[in-house]
């Protein structure tokens, strides 16, 4: 079981939200202790966690810029899980970390504290390849990389992966890819099938694609409007065993 998972890809749009909600509310119906950190400047995550980030009084940015105590940021979600909330307030660290003191090492400073409270933490990171990115991989023990099953999705795995292998050479030698978790796939169309196989022939055995897949449905979007996970607000869609089965294979250590 990984302790801190980052959920990554420059390619926006491919699930890393969803992801990172409803791996951890499965996590917490498996009675593990989960953290999830919105890395993301848009707040995706903290909104689906029923948190609106323009209200925030503090934010994952007075952490990683104010020396903030984590204590102090710390909300609670409808799935269980704690969470550490974002707002654009973060688009101002991309810029005042590159001045910054061990700025690939900020989120790792601020996490310390409490890594020994939660099983595992799950970071949900933006949609680029800069330094929040970055202080997330630095951080993580494992990355995991959605990848919507379609064609521009799947260009963008090499991008990830080439910033994966930078940050294992030069700031976090023990950080592993945990796989290509297949998203959103329609099964009405030819084309998903199609990016499936090509994402298997292209990137193993060097990367695993992850066998569980992600089926897309409406009900993700619905769920995340309402502050749920996909587990309670429809938890017989094929996206939501399909997130279990993807939280069993962490906990035996099969991923």
């Amino acid at each position: 079981m990984y302790e801190c998972i980052a959920v990554a890809s420059q390619k926006g749009g491919v699930g890393k939200t969803t992801t990172t909600v409803n791996l951890a509310a499965s996590l917490v119906e498996m009675g593990k202790r989960v953290l999830v950190v919105d890395l993301d400047p848009q707040g995706g995550l903290t909104l689906a966690s029923g948190h609106e980030p323009d209200a925030l009084e503090k934010s994952v940015y007075d952490g990683l810029m104010k020396d903030e105590p984590l204590e102090n940021l710390v909300l609670t979600t409808g799935f269980g899980a704690d969470l550490i909330p974002s707002n654009v307030d973060l688009a101002l660290a991309e810029i005042e970390l590159v001045n910054a003191f061990a700025r690939e090492r900020r989120l790792a400073a601020l996490l310390a504290p409490v890594r020994d409270a939660y099983d595992t933490i799950i970071i949900d990171c933006q949609p680029s390849l800069g330094l929040l990115t970055l202080n997330a991989l630095a951080v993580a023990d494992g990355v995991l990389i959605p990848v919507a099953c379609e064609y521009l999705a799947m260009r963008a795995v090499k991008g990830i992966l080439t910033f994966v292998k930078k940050v294992q050479a030069q700031a976090n030698s023990q950080l592993k890819v945990i796989g290509l978790l297949p998203t959103m796939f329609d099964k009405r169309t030819r084309h998903a099938q199609e990016t499936f196989d090509a994402l298997k022939k292209t990137f193993e055995p060097k990367v695993r694609v992850i066998g569980t897949i992600v089926y897309r449905s409406i009900r993700f979007a619905e769920s995340a409007a309402s502050g749920e996970s996909i587990l309670t607000y429809a938890g017989s869609v094929p996206g939501a065993e399909a997130y279990r089965e993807l939280a069993k294979a962490l906990i035996r250590g099969e991923l």
